[in-house]
């Protein structure tokens, strides 16, 4: 018990400091002793790090759900059917700097960099820590923070780059350009590699290990257009022979997935089973209302004849005579009252082939990448990409892939937003069905609150 209290206070603390306004201001002792206590041995130590996950799975704005559902509407997945004006400015990429979605995204997302970085921290100097226990949960915070930062440069571009615990250094610091970012990105990914067992540390895949380090790296390596690397570390995974066969379209999302690389575990903590079902399914099954957010057309008509994503990933209601298809990939959406069926995914195999499909493709290697292609393309239920694109030259191919893309993983994790904007496609392909769509909404706004206490931060263009 009195380990769970000391890696709880140390997470209470980080986020009340974190959280207020005037945080430079508070004194640091009693912070820095509950540190150097919760890094003495394994159980307190191991606690601190998970609870790097029980915060990701209670930000429900961003983590759990927020990028799925504010990517989407920003993208062409995503209709808002709340009338929230705030959600509405994402769709209409108009998104204010006081938008309270985009504070909590923004605040939540460097709360928890802070905790990382105390943990990162608090490991290297324990001198008490197993070296096995050391290495497992440094890897696991180097990758966690690698996360978070790829998340912010790819959805605000220049951010400041938190490493440290200072909080006052972090109150006044300026944001770095992406390059940078992404320094910093492949720095923890490698070392996290270098530091994680390709074993999971605990049951399940709820912990990261080397694969999940290496699913992102190659992700990391494909947007920055490395395609070599990105075609050899997404390799890796699919040679490594842990994850797979490829499951069924309809056993993707369930806790003991083949696929799975890496999930979040629901627990009674967060009262929900998965945040994305009840988002997504909750209103409409529990009280037989429109969905919450609804499908767009253009995504539904893109479809394929016999694709059997959108028959298992996308369900209807009609409600007043008027008929909602919505995303249906995770089907608990209650209350945490029963063991879930269901975990959360954060990286899947399928994305490790198509991150290789594209590289390969990128680099000549058609017939590679065509391979790969068609082993998503069976597992939905479809003929060969050869069968859609008979003269296979590389730039029917690429978009071809693309739409691969856009199928697979659309109401998952922004892949559709992210795509777009790194393929420079954003502009070309929102701007038909969105009039208000510019160049700058690309990028999401800086929050004004944090511009007002920071004065080094700049407001990105256009806001």
């Amino acid at each position: 018990m009195n380990k769970i209290y000391i890696a709880t206070l140390l997470i209470a603390l980080l986020t009340v400091s974190t959280g207020c306004k005037k945080f430079v201001e508070v004194a640091p002792p009693k912070t820095e002793i509950i540190v150097s206590e919760a890094f003495k041995d394994s159980g307190t130590a191991t606690s601190a790090v998970l609870g790097i996950y029980i915060n990701m799975l209670s930000d429900f704005d961003f983590i759990n759900s927020g990028i799925t559902i504010y990517s989407g509407l920003s993208a062409d997945e995503l209709r808002d059917l709340t009338n929230n004006p705030e959600q509405t400015q994402f769709l209409q990429n108009k998104i204010l700097p006081v938008n309270t979605f985009i504070q909590s995204m923004w605040s939540n997302t460097y709360k928890n960099l802070m905790l990382i970085n105390t943990c990162i921290e608090g490991i290297e100097k324990s001198n008490t820590l197993p070296q096995s226990v050391k290495q497992q949960l440094l890897g696991e915070c180097k990758f966690d923070r690698a996360f978070y930062n790829f998340y912010l440069v790819n959805l605000w571009g220049r951010v400041p780059l938190v490493t440290s615990s200072d909080y006052k250094l972090n109150a006044v610091i300026a944001q770095s350009d992406e390059g940078v970012v992404y320094d910093q990105i492949y720095r923890d990914l490698k070392d996290a590699q270098a530091l994680l067992l390709p074993e999971y540390p605990t049951s399940g895949k709820v912990r990261p290990n080397k694969w999940t380090a290496t699913a992102l790296l190659a992700r990391t390596y494909l947007y920055r257009k490395d395609y070599a690397n990105a075609e050899t570390e997404a390799s890796k995974i699919i040679d490594a022979g842990i994850y797979g066969p490829l499951p069924e379209v309809g056993s993707i999302f369930l806790k003991d997935s083949q696929e799975a690389i890496w999930q979040l575990m629901p627990s009674d903590f967060i009262v929900l089973a998965t945040q994305e079902g009840y988002n997504f399914i909750g209103d409409v099954i529990a009280y037989g209302s429109p969905p919450n957010f609804a499908i767009t057309e253009s995504l539904s008509d893109s479809f394929e004849t016999g694709d059997m994503r959108k028959s298992a990933w996308i369900a209807s209601t009609v409600v007043d005579g008027t008929t909602y298809q919505y995303p249906y990939k995770y089907k608990d959406h209650g209350t945490y009252s029963v063991p879930p069926t269901e975990y959360y995914i954060m990286f899947r195999l399928s994305e490790q082939y198509m991150i290789r499909a594209e590289s390969r493709a990128q680099l000549g290697k058609l017939p590679a990448a065509v391979s790969d292609v068609n082993t998503i393309r069976a597992r939905a239920g479809l003929g060969s990409v050869e069968d859609v694109i008979p003269s296979l030259n590389k730039a029917d191919l690429l978009n071809a892939i693309a739409k691969e893309n856009r199928h697979e993983f659309f109401a998952e994790w922004g892949h559709r937003w992210l795509d777009l904007k790194r393929t420079g496609q954003a502009a070309n392909v929102l701007s038909a069905n969105k009039t208000s769509f510019t160049p700058a909404g690309v990028l999401f706004p800086i929050p004004q609150s944090e511009i007002t206490l920071n004065k080094n931060l700049i407001q990105n263009a256009g806001y």
